[in-house]
């Protein structure tokens, strides 16, 4: 049997930590791979537009596996919804616990309560979120959010505004500086990190709902709904309507062979407790740790079958208790 060189796509920090470990465990001693065989895993820039792009280079055969959050963004990818051009044939390996909103949020000096209010006033604001040339998932849904209450980015710089390029190159680290000083508001994701803590300490924020129009609009586009919860960051007064952006994914082609499936849930089993320690403390990325019977479950498309295999034959699937994700 030939050698092979297995690449999976991890774009950024957190997932090289998942993405490392598991390609050591599908390598080493006793792996089934012919001799010979790699096991890479691959990060690159810019992150955010490589784990939005994912799953077309992992259906195209450039990778054989790729993680990509949210997990709605799978499903889009398969449908040929949102920022998929065209259906794109990948199956769900494995999900990892990551539980995560998007957030807008106001400095309360501003008096904004809305986003309605900012179409309506049109106040130059210094908007802190991802910039498009990031190709980041929570700039996507931002412009369609924007959008539904009739404005732009471009419309904010034509009223005086900007969008700042101010995002930390890492959200989790507790020194960097949250967002530059200027800003007047903070349109992102990823609000289990220091970034989010640190902002909502430093500075006093209303937290802007979507409004049922807007959700409805989301959630008919394959975005789910969520709430920030009270009381999660400082300045949650109450349960704030927004969009879910939960869940990291690990993924792979249809046509991926089963064996390459299987060794790779293999593999997370393997290295599940290592996994878990890379994501430690209050502020961590991955919010559980691996848990083998719950990251096969509520997948956001179809269970590769060779992965599917490894959990069954191991009583992480249960027949009673398995329900595929339906396809689209």
């Amino acid at each position: 049997m030939r050698a092979r060189d297995v690449r999976i796509l991890c774009p950024g920090q957190n997932w090289m930590n998942i993405g490392s470990l598991i390609a050591n465990g599908m390598g080493g001693y006793g792996s089934p791979l012919p001799d010979g065989s790699t096991i890479a895993a691959v990060t690159g820039t810019p992150p955010a537009a490589l784990g939005m792009d994912g799953p077309r280079l992992v259906a195209e055969g450039r990778y054989d596996f790729g993680i990509t959050t949210p997990s709605w963004a799978l499903a889009m990818a398969r449908a040929g919804k949102g920022p998929y051009a065209e259906p794109l044939p990948v199956k769900a390996v494995a999900a990892f616990a990551h539980d995560d909103r998007l957030a807008l949020a106001v400095r309360a000096e501003t008096g904004i309560t809305s986003l309605a209010e900012i179409a309506e006033r049109r106040p130059p604001l210094k908007i802190s979120m991802p910039s498009r040339e990031m190709g980041h998932p929570a700039r996507w849904v931002m412009d369609e959010i924007l959008a539904c209450h009739g404005f732009s980015q471009e419309d904010v710089e034509r009223w005086g505004g900007e969008i700042l390029r101010d995002r930390p190159r890492s959200q989790n680290s507790p020194d960097a500086v949250p967002a530059d000083p200027a800003f007047d508001a903070v349109f992102d994701e990823a609000i289990m990190t220091w970034r989010w803590r640190n902002l909502t300490t430093m500075y006093d924020l209303e937290f802007l709902p979507l409004d049922e129009p807007v959700l409805r609009h989301c959630t008919a586009m394959g975005m789910p709904a969520g709430v920030l919860e009270k009381g999660r960051l400082r300045g949650l007064r109450e349960d704030v309507p927004t969009i879910d952006f939960s869940g990291w994914i690990l993924y792979c082609a249809d046509d991926l062979p089963d064996e390459l499936a299987y060794l790779a849930v293999r593999a997370i089993e393997e290295q599940k407790d290592l996994v878990s320690a890379r994501f430690t403390g209050p502020t961590r990325a991955l919010t559980s740790p691996v848990d083998m019977r719950e990251i096969c479950r509520d997948l956001p498309v179809p269970l590769h079958p060779g992965a599917e295999a490894y959990y069954r034959e191991n009583d992480h699937l249960e027949n009673d208790r398995f329900k595929p994700a339906e396809e689209n």
